[in-house]
């Protein structure tokens, strides 16, 4: 699914950055320019990549 419909980002490619090291949104924004369009997504990236961090969904993003 899209997360960032502005750069064409895939929740895929939000979850591979964060297994790279990407910590919060700002992080994700200078990687894959998430959230430098609209600024719609932002929230939802952040709890995307909270998500992934919290539940041990890393392990999914190869």
């Amino acid at each position: 699914m899209y997360v960032c419909l502005c750069q064409a980002v895939k929740d895929t490619e939000v979850r591979q950055a964060v297994a790279s090291g990407v910590e919060d949104v700002d992080q994700l924004a200078a990687e894959l320019g998430v959230g430098t369009g609209c600024g719609t997504c932002r929230d939802f990236a952040q709890a995307l990549i909270d998500e992934c961090v919290g539940d041990g969904s890393l392990a999914y993003a190869a």
